[in-house]
């Protein structure tokens, strides 16, 4: 395509990976990004010590699609990889860890709850068509089981306050809406069917094995930067990748205009610098109200509410005493954290004593955490020495970082997905504010296959 521009606006992984792709069909490709630096939320920083720590556990895997796993990992075959061939996690819960599995177990519950649990649990043999976790979870797992496992986790996750009965399934992106609760045999035997497998989770890892081969599942490969500067290193390595491509990379700026005529983005105003660019092909990913905004039409707006991060990086002088798991859930309504990353595990090197200990809360919760109770938590919990003193680490505060997916929420995101896209022809919506997908590997195929069909048809 001769004199032609795309736009990329938001520079998280995605939008890198596809300033890349239109930068193959197009003359001129200009990546906008609201923050200084590109990344999103995949970032790391560095404390006084020199350990890195991410903002969360973001371990990056292969998509599967040659073309797209070459922009991802092109020097994945270096010793700057640690390549991993199945990730690690386990869960904490009922005052236990199972560090076999990241789903939380029932037997754990007092006796009598459990084994009424079970009844309910049994006699849902049919899989349930709900999209409101609640009610999803009660006729899958039984009203006993949701309130006792899954009620607790919601409400540590969106808020004591938390409106669970107006929450989606996407309010189960972690995975407990899948429990452990009956021996191993006949777990392993009851999830050849569609109910009792999407409900129960395997207690053997044989079992898991075979069931893969049964489906004929591929391996998936998880990579994670021995470089000693966490996933941070990825991000740099991309955006070197995407510069030496001739992509134009600005940061600090937003768009402050979108000009369309004919169901067609002709151009955009840049908001600091009231730069014009022109725009033959637009791929968006930032919520689409932030672009209907720009193109003067009114977006819908809803209740929307959303969490802080708070993230607790600790660095020990002594090794953590889980030496196999490389991220873990915590379950258990004991403790506000949710989701601990053990970093010596994953990067295969043991040069720091690091762990992430993440929380969801409202703004107004973060003083009611300290640093010494997080410590304390994670020595109860037998995943640091007892002996052990922090020697440096940092404190994360991240703000509006992760909505309560609540049905309001979903029903604004996606009319406004269906007004941006119906308004303009030239233009893809990222993935994850498309609201098809979220896991990252899933949003890059999406993205991936947008942009051949779009660009193929131009």
């Amino acid at each position: 395509m001769a004199n032609t521009q795309a736009v990329v606006v938001g520079g998280g992984i995605c939008g890198m990976v596809a300033a890349l792709l239109l930068k193959q069909r197009f003359t001129n490709v200009v990546l906008i990004e609201q923050a200084d630096t590109v990344g999103g939320l995949f970032c790391s920083v560095k404390d006084s010590s020199g350990a890195a720590y991410d903002m969360g556990s973001h371990i990056p895997n292969a998509t599967g699609v040659a073309e797209l796993d070459e922009i991802l990992f092109a020097d994945a075959d270096t010793s700057s990889w640690h390549k991993i061939a199945r990730l690690c996690s386990g869960n904490y819960f009922g005052g236990s860890w199972d560090l076999n599995s990241p789903f939380p177990d029932a037997s754990k519950l007092p006796q009598d709850i459990y084994q009424q649990g079970c009844g309910e649990l049994i006699n849902h043999t049919e899989l349930p068509e709900s999209n409101l976790i609640y009610d999803y979870c009660a006729n899958s797992l039984g009203v006993v089981f949701t309130e006792s496992i899954v009620v607790p986790i919601l409400r540590k996750l969106y808020g004591q306050d938390a409106p669970l009965k107006t929450l989606t399934m996407a309010a189960g992106l972690f995975g407990f809406t899948r429990i452990l609760a009956l021996p191993a045999d006949v777990t392993a035997t009851l999830k050849q069917l569609p109910a009792f497998d999407a409900k129960l989770g395997y207690q053997r890892e044989a079992d898991f094995q075979q069931r893969k081969a049964q489906d004929n599942l591929s391996e998936v490969t998880y990579y994670y930067p021995t470089t000693g500067e966490g996933i941070g290193y990825w991000v740099t390595q991309l955006q070197k990748r995407v510069e030496r491509a001739g992509v134009e990379i600005i940061t600090s700026e937003r768009v402050a205009t979108i000009a369309h005529h004919d169901k067609k983005v002709t151009s955009l105003v840049l908001a600091n610098s009231e730069r014009v660019l022109d725009c033959d092909f637009l791929f968006w990913s930032a919520p689409p109200f932030i672009a209907l905004a720009a193109m003067g039409l009114t977006p819908a707006r809803g209740q929307v509410t959303l969490r802080t991060a708070l993230i607790f990086h600790l660095n020990f002088d002594r090794p953590l005493l889980d030496m196999q798991s490389h991220y873990l859930w915590v379950w258990d309504p004991s403790s506000a954290i949710f989701r601990l990353t053990l970093y010596p595990n994953l990067t295969g090197q043991c040069n720091h004593n690091h762990l992430s200990a993440e929380i969801l809360c409202n703004p107004d919760e973060i003083e009611s955490f300290t640093q010494s109770e997080i410590i304390e938590q994670l020595v109860s919990m037998g995943i640091v020495d007892p002996q052990a003193k922090c020697v440096s680490g940092e404190t994360q505060v991240i703000n509006n970082t992760f909505p309560v997916p609540t049905t309001e929420f979903q029903a604004v995101n996606q009319q406004n997905y269906e007004t941006l896209s119906n308004c303009v022809d030239n233009v893809i919506v990222s993935g994850r504010f498309s609201g098809k997908c979220w896991r990252q590997a899933e949003v890059l195929i999406e993205a991936y296959e947008s942009i051949i069909q779009a660009t193929d048809a131009i």
